[in-house]
């Protein structure tokens, strides 16, 4: 289908970058406004939580403006206009902008990485190829399924027979091989402490209790699904079953080579093991091209308009729904809104306990507690740190490397579980109450403390 009002280059480039400009404000303004709690920028802006929280919806705008520059060299500007609006009204991409985790960095450099193997395949050379193993050895140190992007590259080389030459190449091992450097530095520490990230992954995985369950797998999907949208999720489900290309079904291989082996890969993980809603996002960037491409220019255009307003209706009224937390009564469910409310209150009762009770150490229990109560303790003067049983192996930074040490002197434990199956001795702990909070982890607001002494 052709355009009837075809626009220039350069007038979807100029609506693009206006598109990622409104996106960026909204949730930038969303973040300033809300009164969500925590869960390089504190320099720039502070230690507030929108200062914190900054970083995810710019990073997720530079992606999106390498989402275009891949797609326009892949296609055309039209179907890269397209791409890069898909990226930013995906439903999982306005969820990310608005909380700061791993995911946001990760598909960052996913997306640079997408548009350095663009080029690297359009015009192999060492400086693309540096381009490309560059971007994945830092992405790797944000996550390391950052490692998909070059072995399904490598893949796709192998599987694709006009594409096999480029394995004689040095500068295609570069590429693929280069970005490994990056990581040797991470790999050396884990093997100077037990591979404590490798076992770490591994239990979020799931590995150790095997087990075919065919319901994950619908489960999976219908998640996997939300992720971009019903509409583009669907379309590229059934490009792939029933053989549908774009203009260029040569572009839309390499675009099914990065997606859909992810999704087949954390698919089968979810089946046998654990299932893992967000493990497979670096699949989405390019399968939200490939659907651009294959709907820009088909009887079936309305349906990425459609999918489009519908995504840009659910972000604005994710951004507007985030601004009102703090200023307005929220539900109770889902209980996952509760994980952000409340912890400024807690750390200022759980300091005012630890000051009544004479220590100057707050011990905590779990990533999740530590993390949190380090950020509301930040400026209380007193030394937070987890507890780890004698004998246990670390479960996390934190407990790697700082625990809590009877050494340290008397400390204010606060957790919802009874001391005495964490192993302290019951003649070491006090009971002092409970603070008076509504924090998720505190069963009926109330959430236990208690002095241990040596």
């Amino acid at each position: 289908m052709t355009d009837p009002h075809p626009i220039s280059d350069r007038a979807w480039m100029r609506l693009t970058l206006l598109v990622i400009a409104a996106f960026l404000v909204l949730r930038l303004a969303a973040l300033l406004l809300s009164g969500f709690e925590l869960r390089g920028t504190t320099e720039v802006c502070g230690n507030g939580v929108a200062c914190v929280r900054a970083p995810a919806p710019i990073l997720h705008a530079a992606a999106a403006w390498f989402v275009f520059l891949a797609a326009r060299r892949l296609y055309d500007a039209r179907v890269a206009f397209w791409s890069a609006l898909a990226y930013m009204a995906m439903p999982a991409v306005s969820l990310s902008s608005l909380i700061f985790n791993t995911d946001g960095p990760l598909l960052f450099f996913w997306c640079v990485g997408l548009h350095a193997a663009v080029l690297f395949l359009g015009k192999p050379s060492f400086s693309r190829a540096f381009y490309l193993a560059t971007t994945v050895a830092v992405g790797l140190n944000a996550k390391y399924a950052m490692i998909y992007l070059p072995a399904s590259l490598l893949v796709y080389i192998i599987a694709t027979a006009d594409r096999r030459p480029l394995l004689r190449a040095g500068a295609t091992w570069v590429a693929l091989l280069g970005g490994l450097a990056g990581f040797l530095p991470n790999l050396i520490w884990n093997a100077q402490n037990g591979f404590v990230t490798f076992h770490h992954t591994g239990d979020n995985a799931g590995w150790e209790k095997i087990g075919f369950k065919i319901g994950k797998i619908f489960e999976y999907l219908g998640g996997q699904s939300v992720i971009p949208g019903p509409i583009l999720f669907a379309i590229v489900v059934l490009a792939a079953v029933l053989g549908w290309r774009s203009t260029k079904p040569g572009t839309d291989r390499l675009m099914m080579w990065l997606s859909l082996p992810i999704l087949i890969v954390i698919g089968v993980n979810a089946a046998f093991a654990k299932l893992h809603g967000n493990w497979a996002a670096t699949a989405f960037p390019a399968l939200i091209v490939f659907a651009s491409a294959l709907l820009c220019n088909s009887r079936w255009y309305g349906l990425l308009k459609l999918s489009a307003a519908i995504n840009i209706v659910a972000a604005a009224a994710l951004a507007v729904g985030v601004s009102l937390v703090g200023h307005v009564p929220l539900p109770e469910r889902p209980r996952q809104l509760q994980r952000l409310l409340h912890w400024a209150d807690y750390g200022d009762k759980l300091a005012e306990a630890a000051r009544a009770a004479g220590v100057h150490t707050v011990v905590t229990v779990g990533r999740p507690m530590t993390s949190e109560t380090l950020y509301e303790l930040r400026d209380s003067g007193l030394d937070v740190r987890p507890y780890l049983a004698p004998g246990a192996a670390p479960a996390d930074q934190f407990e790697m490397t700082i625990p809590y040490d009877p050494a340290h002197g008397p400390a204010l434990l606060v957790t919802e579980v009874d001391p005495a199956t964490l192993g302290i001795a019951p003649e070491r702990v006090e009971s002092l109450g409970a603070l008076e909070t509504r924090i998720y982890k505190a069963p009926g607001g109330r959430m236990p403390i208690y002095r241990i002494d040596r």
